[in-house]
């Protein structure tokens, strides 16, 4: 019967069943499956719901995906030795990526596929079950489609890295799925940063002295390099500290429903951290152990919303930085004992084409009845939420900004009673757009 295709060659066979009514499979020495049988129960009706096994034997973390005819839906993650049974139906179709990324899993070659055409069938995900080491394939059956209505140009890393056959005329996507070409700063074609030395303090200084910002935005300084002269409110500023500003009444009712409402849109998933890059520029997803909380990007519909745009543009005027040097707003939710420990935003040097991320504008869009602080470890300074205020820190240094500033760690409290939701556009040295756009900054939405 079919367990899934795979034609693997192996000196000695060695027959394997497992247990109970499963289907029988046949494995050689090194744990491959070896079968051809295209045999389908024409006895099992459409509508009757069966139990598929699957078991990854394999080194990899695997995630499994019910081909859907487009990118295909998660159902399960398996670690290596572990074993999942599946819900499905007959002529179901499923194939596997190694975790957090949509590179496919293949056997000498052969991508790993299941067909669903029997009662209780076990597949396995064989040892040596590897990413191909043919970079530019079509991971997708709707790539050429895509193709054709312009896909290959309106979203051209994605199409490149997911459908590089497909976009190889359109795109010289057999040469751009290596990085290392793609994101070329001569490729990109990326503009001068938005900071030089200096900037960064000028930017706040004007700021703390802008009456308008103070009358119209409640603008409350926290923590400068000079705290007496920009009136600091923080009890224990200091001099040479960083600046940490607040914007007391940033945010309309209006905007802080619509960016809500778009997390509703997008989906809240738990958060991830930025894992392994692979050969062709993907970052893989990691579940967090040090963040608990659920988080959306706001894209698509959701940046359409009236008060998303107003938001974002508020952003751009109050920062004189223009919106394609932001990331999509990232939705925060945290209940109840949820929580995001020490980290930084950016990273110690940033060779990426974007550059580091030089601004956080962090906006809370609910009052959080205990806890929930945002906490700057290295300066013993915490910030409570408040609906609809920012908070807006810098990640590098005045005096270089290529460099981060390393006191700027921080944590989000854990929430003890309430519930905090927020928002944060992060503000990067150098166009990010464009590096997005061509599959440059690991992200591949």
């Amino acid at each position: 019967m079919k367990l899934f295709r795979l034609l693997a060659l192996a000196a000695a066979v060695l027959p394997a069943s497992v247990s109970g009514s499963v289907s029988e499979a046949t494995i050689d020495s090194s744990g491959n499956v070896i079968t051809n049988d295209d045999s389908i129960d024409n006895t099992i009706r459409k509508n009757e719901q069966l139990a598929t096994h699957v078991t990854n034997q394999s080194p990899f973390r695997s995630d499994i995906y019910w081909d859907d005819g487009e990118y295909g839906k998660l159902i399960s993650t398996l670690d290596p030795e572990e074993s999942v049974s599946l819900n499905t139906f007959l002529g179901h179709q499923f194939f596997v990526t190694r975790h957090g990324v949509k590179e496919g899993l293949f056997v000498d070659e052969q991508r790993l596929v299941f067909k669903v055409g029997q009662r209780d069938q076990q597949f396995y995900i064989p040892k040596n079950a590897a990413p191909s080491s043919k970079l530019c394939q079509d991971r997708f059956s709707v790539c050429k489609e895509y193709s054709k209505n312009g896909g290959c140009m309106r979203s051209p890393g994605w199409m490149i890295v997911h459908c590089c056959e497909s976009c190889d005329e359109a795109l010289n996507a057999s040469e751009l799925i290596d990085p290392k070409k793609r994101c070329s700063k001569e490729h990109l074609k990326t503009p001068e940063p938005v900071w030089k030395e200096g900037d960064l303090n000028k930017l706040f200084v004007s700021w703390a002295t802008n009456e308008t910002l103070k009358d119209e935005f409640g603008l409350e300084v926290l923590s400068s390099p000079e705290p007496e002269k920009y009136g600091a409110t923080w009890e224990e500023a200091a001099d040479g500290a960083p600046w940490v500003v607040v914007f007391n009444d940033f945010l309309t009712d209006k905007e802080v429903a619509d960016l809500i409402r778009g997390g509703e849109i997008e989906g809240f998933e738990r958060s991830t951290d930025q894992g392994a890059v692979n050969e062709v520029g993907e970052m893989e997803k990691i579940v967090s152990r040090t963040r608990t909380s659920s988080n959306a990007w706001c894209m698509h519909s959701c940046e359409r919303l009236p008060g998303v745009r107003s938001a974002t543009k508020k952003i751009e005027e109050v920062t004189g930085i223009p919106h394609v040097n932001y990331e999509s707003f990232q939705l925060l939710s945290y209940e109840k004992n949820q929580f995001y420990r020490s980290h930084h935003d950016s990273s110690s040097t940033d060779k990426t084409p974007a550059g580091h991320r030089i601004l956080t504008f962090f906006l809370y869009l609910t009052d959080v009845e205990e806890g929930g602080e945002t906490y700057f470890n290295k300066l013993d300074l915490a910030v409570k939420p408040k609906k609809g205020k920012a908070l807006v820190w810098p990640s590098v240094r005045d005096d270089n900004p290529t460099y981060w500033d390393a006191r700027m760690f921080h944590e989000a409290k854990d929430v003890i009673k309430g519930k905090k939701m927020a928002a944060n556009h992060w503000i990067h040295m150098n166009d990010y757009h464009t590096p997005n756009d061509w599959g440059c900054t690991g992200s591949f939405s």
